[in-house]
């Protein structure tokens, strides 16, 4: 009697088993998919398109899997179950995002591909050298877990970014002007330098900066009272909260600086789109979850920045999104200045600087980004 009970009690279990899949399949059959995940804050995978070429080549089902992994009924919630174990199994890393002291999101330190970051060096350098009488700054931005060691995990270890740094500095030797950012920012630790959930520095950050590099800049006036902060949100949840889901809940403030006397008016051209604005921010970003974009809009190739300066130099910045938060720093004190970032231009810096006459140059990047970007030799080669 016992055996007979166990069977039917499997048999049972079985067919509950087969129905729960049965469901489930039901469920992601009739739930439309999704373009766009608000949580993570990134594009989702569309069904693959079924061909005999992608079949038998393996990358048909490689597809179908991200396909079904990003589709999944019920997606979020899952992922918070698996996160919400993780923590309470001791996890303190999530997607490859440490979960530092006080919730502190942090990225891990990349390791640079040594024959890229040559390349990129060698296309600075030389670029530096063929515009002998352009000023060309260099600037590179540790990252959160390159100062904030010490909110790391117990027995976290990263790679030390300042080595890189001086690597950097050393190998571009005299070719140009190298703002020591570490050492700037190193005297600020205890205040918010970064977002506690995104990988940006914050304003304050960027302007600490800004006040030393000033001079190098051929910025000869004192800046330090030149800026008032406001804040434009307090309810940011940036892209490491996303990517790892950890700190959804948490709200932080986005500030802006502008001008405390004088004209800031700007024209904002974004030269590949083909169209204009007359601000420095975007403020339907706010409106999103990728609030950081209300700096310039967010990542764009080329942005053309004319100001009622009346100084007659025009900087070039060629950046990644760290320098968006900066730029508006920069705008009274240049008449014009040319924002490209590598990852989306295709043109090159000879073509920039036919066209728009530069006088200076400014080089702003994440140590991160920077280290493994494989856009910036290209644009400085034309190759």
């Amino acid at each position: 009697m016992n055996r007979k009970r166990k069977a039917r009690i499997v048999n049972l279990i079985g067919k509950i088993f087969i129905l729960i899949l049965f469901l489930v399949m039901v469920i992601n059959i009739i739930v439309p998919d999704k373009k766009q995940s608000e949580m993570e804050n990134r594009t989702l995978e569309m069904r693959p398109r079924f061909n005999l070429t992608s079949i038998l080549s393996g990358d048909f089902m490689e597809e179908w899997e991200n396909y079904m992994s990003d589709q999944f009924a019920g997606r979020n919630m899952w992922r918070s179950i698996k996160v919400g174990a993780d923590r309470l199994g001791g996890s303190r890393k999530e997607n490859g995002i440490y979960i530092g002291k006080d919730g502190q999101l942090m990225e891990d330190i990349k390791v640079p591909d040594e024959d890229q970051l040559d390349a990129n060096l060698t296309a600075i350098k030389d670029f530096a050298e063929a515009y002998e009488d352009v000023p060309v700054t260099m600037m590179l931005v540790p990252d959160a877990a390159c100062l904030l060691s010490d909110r790391l995990p117990a027995f976290a270890e990263v790679e030390d970014q300042r080595q890189m740094f001086s690597m950097a500095e050393r190998n571009l030797s005299e070719s140009v002007n190298w703002i020591d950012t570490v050492s700037v920012l190193n005297k600020h630790k205890s205040e918010k330098l970064y977002y506690k959930t995104d990988h940006h520095w914050t304003t304050q950050g960027a302007f600490y900066v800004f006040q030393d590099s000033a001079k190098t800049l051929g910025i000869e006036e004192d800046v330090s009272d030149n800026f008032v902060s406001y804040a434009v949100t307090d309810s940011f949840n940036g892209a490491l909260a996303s990517l790892s889901g950890v700190e959804l809940g948490e709200r932080e403030t986005i500030d802006i600086y502008a001008p405390s006397e004088g004209d800031d008016d700007v024209v904002v051209s974004y030269v590949d789109e083909g169209r204009k604005t007359t601000s420095l921010y975007d403020s339907s970003k706010l409106d999103t979850r990728d609030k950081y974009g209300v700096f310039l809009g967010g990542n764009t190739s080329v942005i053309d920045i004319r100001t009622v300066s009346t100084s007659q130099k025009r900087l070039l910045v060629v950046k990644d999104s760290f320098a968006d938060c900066f730029i508006p720093f920069l705008a009274p004190y240049y008449r014009e200045i040319v924002v490209v970032d590598p990852r989306y231009y295709s043109g090159t810096m000879d073509d920039i600087m036919d066209t728009y006459r530069i006088t200076d140059a400014l080089i702003l990047y994440s140590g991160n980004t920077f280290f493994t970007d494989n856009n910036i030799s290209g644009v400085f080669t034309g190759e």
